[in-house]
């Protein structure tokens, strides 16, 4: 799951926009967000952060300083401990040209000292968007963790797996309790990047998303209008 090798399989599977949302790190986040700029693929820079609750959290940022702002919060917040690589293997660090320069020994699974309200509410003050991730997951989703999804919750959407998506049968456009709803494929594994994918209710809907600043319009969009 190299950067590299990610940009190439989405190439592959000719998809146009991805996020890549490492467990509270953003290094190759910012490094794909870098070789895309040499790709057809668009990204946009993003991380999964674990808040004080365990509740997954995404958190998408408009460019590197927002992002390196994100890191040295999640570096002030996560506790320093060894990671387990017989249980989540080993955490390697990929530099420009595709080569290993590191392998990271911190427990990046760990939960943040940090609140998910005040989580939710830092990932605004520095310009990014959040929204947690498979709300309906007994494994670190917002339900099994707090209990209920709270319709006055300062999220910009939420996301539920693709299982749950196919199942509920969403379309982008749609929301739950108010927010609009997501869905991605959370690849760990280059070959399920491009198994999954969100419908649109019309033709080219979702073509004009290319950056962060077109998605935060198109969600924020879709809240104005089931709000008014």
């Amino acid at each position: 799951m190299s950067p590299q090798l990610i940009l190439k399989q989405a190439e592959k599977k000719k998809i146009d926009l991805i996020s890549v949302t490492d467990h509270n790190t953003v290094t190759h986040s910012v490094l794909i967000h870098r070789l895309s700029k040499n790709s057809e693929i668009h990204t946009i820079l993003g991380v999964e952060l674990t808040s004080k609750e365990e509740v997954h959290l995404l958190g998408y940022f408009p460019d590197e300083r927002t992002i390196r702002e994100m890191e040295l919060k999640i570096k002030k917040c996560l506790p320093v401990l060894d990671n387990k690589p017989s249980f989540f293997g080993y955490q390697l660090v990929y530099d420009y040209y595709g080569k290993v320069i590191e392998v990271d020994h911190l427990l990046r699974q760990n939960a943040l000292q940090i609140g998910l309200d005040d989580l939710v509410e830092f990932i605004h003050s520095i310009g990014g968007i959040a929204i947690p991730a498979h709300i309906e997951r007994d494994y670190c989703g917002l339900i099994s963790q707090i209990g209920f999804l709270d319709p006055q919750s300062n999220f910009d959407a939420v996301e539920v797996s693709q299982f749950q998506w196919i199942k509920q049968n969403y379309k982008c456009g749609d929301v739950l309790q108010g927010f609009p709803v997501i869905s991605g494929s959370d690849s760990h594994f280059l070959e399920d990047i491009g198994r999954f994918f969100m419908e649109t209710k019309s033709v080219g809907e979702l073509k004009e998303i290319k950056n962060f600043d077109s998605l935060k319009r198109y969600l924020g969009n879709i809240k104005f209008e089931k709000h008014s």
